[in-house]
């Protein structure tokens, strides 16, 4: 009966949601302006790894995982209010058990709870995860030749010792084709653990299966959030990451000058570049979304752990109940026994509004057997709708800003700037192009273009063409990627035709995705890996693909669609994906900066070239008998003003000759690296700064003489042996 009232309090409470939505986002609801949003930079934790060490080439003096957070509060401080982003640095709290943040998933003691439920009955407990259920034995025959009168079954009970062999009224016998499969309620003859023998043979004579299998009594199980050791399975996690958190978030001392705690005021949380990216999930109980054993996985991303932090796992609202699942493989799969396994709920994905009342109605819709366009509903800011819904769903928008090193993290930051206030149709070469052809300078009021998509109900890449930007050819009808470059726009040419981001990167505000079941952090070949090497601003994977998380899905990552339609609107980045995401407590990493908020109706096109915050700097590098050149500028980039730039350099000879390169990616520290300069020669160094709207800045010529080729101590040794 305890476990029947519990899920009739989960019921309540899901119905409670999903009329609390209803009541909120009535369906004929279509707004022609969007309430905007827009959080505050103390709204937001950014959380760096205290322990970390790595200190990369081209990066500040000190470790890259709190320089990339304290670049972020930096280029995030409010200028005349002084808010700024608070900053937590992690540390492990088990220094004798190793350095738990230090690895790319958290580490546990305990791996004893992947099915989330404990044996209380007589007799021995099972061994192992695949614990049949004796209310669905299954077993099925497909040889050729079978004599169906010689089957013989048996159940006996492990508590009392007898046995009963089953009639033919006693169980149900199913084909398809030449396969035959016995079917049956083992506990309907006896309760407890139950042996079932399964005996039959050929035509011959000959015995084709003699089967000897347990089947347990799901009375016998309840659910269990430590498993049979009495540990938590996400024990280092808590210890190390989510009681600091709490612990900041709640301390009287952070608190706001009108007693507000932080807990209450901070809207989203930022990892940045060092954290884990993977942590138990709730309980350590392993979910996926498929009967595919190798389709689940204990590991979540340690931001949808975080997204949770207050949730009411171990309430009794939230108490999953113990079911029956059927798993494909398994134990004698291969003799035809169908495994039924007793497990937990919590097995199935956390997915929707029951988990996530904060999600847009229709996300993934089109996914659904019947699809229909979404509703364009004026949804409450997510400030507001914290405090109206249950106190056991109060979340937190968590995302990741992260890259191979710290310049790729505190990229994302610098393009997420840029966009918010420059991310319009016209950074696209092509656009701009076919504008002047037309004698005009820009695509007219894009307030009237965003009205235009809500009166045609145009969602994904149908709304972006209606707003002037080109879509991808043969892409997804979401519109992504989207803001890829065309090749060589950054030199002064834009070629026709589609972009390929993976030839020429992506302008600031650049988005692109993979739901592919080897994109996860974890996995360096990874599309992730490339997708932030070529300059994307908001991009999501596993953490981890394989290796321990559940397998991706087409709805694990964010619905661009409704993205899209409240990003553009005056949302921001951390609520339009939190509305956009279907599952909960899974393996998706959200890769962008929460606080990037590009409302079409305010951005502007850029029209200031890039200015360069003192000298070009220039280092020689001289071996094997030329001179390579590194060349670094620093922009002038402030919060309120910001600018990336691409950086080409020629050097020029006296004999005429030129040798040239270009930066790949718009940075506001773009490098260049000139290879194949000749030794004790003079060159003339041009520079030219471009920025995304093709605004360029010529920096002052420079005389640059390389030095004499050094004669290496081998040489020298060599030299005086042939004297």
């Amino acid at each position: 009966m305890g476990r029947t009232r519990e899920g009739e309090k989960t019921g309540v409470v899901a119905g409670f949601i999903l009329a609390l939505i209803i009541l909120l986002y009535p369906c004929h609801a279509y707004p022609s302006t969007l309430e905007p949003f827009r959080a505050s930079p103390d709204q937001v934790l950014v959380i760096y790894n205290a322990d970390w060490e790595k200190d990369s080439e081209g990066s500040e003096p000190g470790q890259d995982s709190e320089e990339v957070a304290r670049y972020y509060a930096a280029m995030h401080t409010d200028q005349v209010t002084g808010k700024k982003p608070y900053l937590l640095g992690l540390s492990c709290r088990h220094p004798f058990s190793g350095e738990h943040l230090n690895h790319w998933f958290i580490r546990e003691v305990s791996e004893d709870n992947k099915n989330g439920v404990v044996f209380t009955g007589k007799g021995p407990a099972p061994d192992g995860g695949w614990i049949r259920d004796s209310r669905k034995v299954e077993i099925t025959v497909d040889e050729p030749d079978v004599d169906w009168d010689s089957v013989r079954i048996t159940c006996r009970s492990e508590l009392s010792g007898r046995e009963r062999v089953l009639r033919p009224t006693e169980y149900r016998v199913s084909s398809n084709g030449r396969a035959k499969t016995f079917s049956f309620n083992a506990a309907a003859f006896f309760s407890g653990t139950v042996t079932v023998e399964f005996r039959i043979k050929d035509t011959s004579g000959r015995t084709i299966r003699d089967l000897s299998l347990k089947f347990y009594d799901i009375k016998d199980f309840v659910f269990s959030p430590v498993g049979p050791d009495n540990i938590p399975d996400d024990r280092i996690l808590e210890e190390d990451v989510l009681t600091p958190v709490r612990e900041f978030l709640e301390d009287p001392a952070n608190a706001l000058p009108d007693g507000t705690l932080l807990k209450d005021h901070i809207l989203y949380i930022v990892l940045v570049h060092g954290m884990p990216y993977s942590a138990k999930a709730v309980f350590g109980i392993e979910h996926g979304a498929t009967s595919r054993p190798g389709d689940h996985g204990y590991l979540a991303s340690l931001e949808q752990r975080l997204q949770t932090l207050y949730y009411a796992w171990d309430s009794p609202a939230f108490r999953p109940p113990v079911v029956s699942m059927y798993m494909s493989g398994g134990p004698d799969s291969d003799k035809g026994v169908r495994n039924h396994i007793i497990t937990t709920a919590m097995r199935r994905p956390q997915q929707g509004v029951r988990w996530n009342p904060y999600l847009h109605p229709d996300t993934h819709s089109f996914l659904s057997r019947k699809p229909k366009p979404p509703r364009f509903v004026n949804m409450t800011p997510l400030g507001r709708l914290r405090r109206i819904f249950p106190e056991d769903y109060f979340i937190y928008a968590v995302s990741r800003i992260d890259g191979v090193d710290a310049e790729e993290a505190k990229r994302i930051i610098d393009y997420s700037l840029y966009a918010t206030r420059h991310l319009r149709p016209e950074m696209d070469c092509r656009v701009r192009r076919a504008l002047a052809a037309e004698g005009k300078a820009d695509i007219g009021d894009l307030r009237k273009r965003l009205k235009q998509a809500e009166d045609e109900n145009a969602w994904g890449g149908e709304e972006l063409v209606r707003l002037g930007f080109i879509t991808p050819a043969g892409g997804e009808r979401q519109g992504l990627p989207f803001l890829a470059r065309p090749s060589g726009e950054a030199d002064g040419e834009c070629e026709e035709g589609s972009a390929d981001w993976k030839e020429s990167g992506f302008y600031p505000g650049g988005i692109g995705r993979r739901v592919k079941s080897h994109n996860g952090w974890n996995i360096r070949g990874a599309p992730v890996w490339e997708y932030l090497r070529r300059g994307v601003t908001v991009t999501a994977c596993g953490a981890p693909a394989y290796g321990g998380g559940p397998h991706i899905t087409n709805a694990t990552f964010w619905d661009n669609r409704i993205l899209i339609r409240y990003l553009f609107r005056g949302r921001d980045l951390g609520e339009a994906l939190l509305i956009s995401t279907f599952y909960t407590n899974w393996s998706t990493s959200l890769i962008g900066d929460p606080l990037m908020h590009p409302d079409l109706h305010e951005t502007a096109i850029d029209k200031a070239p890039p200015e360069l915050q003192g000298e070009v700097s220039v280092r020689l590098d001289g071996e094997a008998g030329v001179v390579t050149a590194h060349i670094r500028a620093e922009l002038l980039h402030r919060p309120r003003t910001p600018e990336v730039a691409v950086l080409k350099v020629v050097f020029y000879d006296a004999e005429g000759g030129e040798i040239s390169a270009s930066s790949a990616l718009y940075s506001s520290r773009p490098a260049v690296t000139v290879k194949g300069l000749r030794h004790d020669t003079e060159y003339t160094m041009k520079a030219v700064l471009t920025d995304p709207y093709g605004n360029r800045t010529e920096v002052p010529a420079r005389t640059i003489r390389t030095g004499p080729e050094r004669v290496t101590a081998p040489l020298m040794r060599l030299f005086r042996k042939l004297k």
